[in-house]
């Protein structure tokens, strides 16, 4: 019974799309440890702080999407937790309302720990979570969504991690930054690629739905592209060439897939592929940037 009931908010989570946010916080402590020794109770801290943040993200999404029709039974997208009867939308209030206070506990510890700037910052991404799909013009639904999480899934996460350790300013964990920022934006257009029939009939204005099919590829193909200079532009800088290995883990982005699609449906493999190649990429950069 516990096995099943966990089972099922593992699926509700989609702690599957939590690797967006751990990638960043890895980076960022990574360059950290080029200048100081990491505190691990801090970076820990951090790493909750994103996944909190994340996961109520996730569960209000789900949340008011249902409450405004965006699911339905026929979206092409996995069913959530709500449409199968497996949560109901008071739990999943609860759920996501306690993520977020768990996220701004963990970021209130993590200001005490550092100074006043840390303090401003830390409320801003749970109030850009929750306020993507709720209220009367969510931002979400107004095609806020890719440089929404352009910023926060990329320099915002990786800068930050870095300032909490070293208490300093660079701008090489915000150029780092952009590169799982751009792969978590890639994620989002493939995403938004899928569903947008059902984001149209739900009047949600993506970029997808305001632009059409076309141009939310060119999207998809910029993100990569502009994710391939961001190594370069770190060997630039430190001359660390271990760094431009990365760069092979883009082959695995599903390019063909998403230039000749006639099924919505196999963009749930391209979003998976998008995933993975995000996965090894930050792997490689991470282990570069150590060595």
């Amino acid at each position: 019974m516990v096995l099943e009931k966990f089972k099922i908010w593992v699926l509700a989570t989609r702690a599957n799309t939590l690797v967006v946010s751990i990638c960043p916080i890895f980076l960022g402590s990574a360059l950290a440890l080029k200048v100081t020794n990491i505190n691990f109770s801090v970076f820990l801290l951090t790493l909750c702080y994103g996944l909190f943040l994340h996961i109520g993200t996730n569960l209000s999404n789900d949340y008011y999407d249902y409450l405004k029709g965006v699911d339905t039974d026929n979206r092409i997208a996995p069913f959530s937790t709500i449409q199968l009867n497996l949560t109901s939308l008071k739990e999943i209030k609860i759920a996501f309302s306690l993520s977020f206070i768990l996220a701004f506990f963990t970021g209130l510890i993590l200001a005490f720990k550092s100074n006043i700037l840390v303090a401003t910052l830390f409320p801003i991404p749970i109030f850009f979570g929750l306020y993507y799909t709720k209220g009367k013009n969510p931002l979400g639904y107004m095609g806020l969504g890719e440089i929404l999480v352009l910023i926060f899934f990329g320099p915002f996460a990786s800068f930050g991690s870095y300032y909490l350790q070293t208490m300093k300013f660079s701008v090489l964990p915000i150029v780092v930054g952009l590169a799982p920022g751009l792969f978590s934006t890639a994620i989002l257009v493939v995403n938004n690629l899928r569903d947008i029939d059902c984001d149209k009939r739900a009047k949600k204005n993506t970029l997808s739905v305001r632009f059409g099919k076309n141009f939310t590829k060119v999207e998809y193909y910029i993100c990569l592209i502009a994710i391939f200079f961001i190594p370069v532009i770190y060997f630039s800088i430190t001359k660390n060439y271990l760094v431009l290995l990365a760069n092979f883990a883009i082959l695995l982005a599903p390019i063909k897939t998403i230039k000749n699609f006639k099924d919505l449906k196999v963009l749930n493999i391209a979003l998976q592929k998008t995933v993975l190649s995000m996965i090894l990429f930050s792997l490689i950069f991470f282990l570069g940037i150590l060595f």
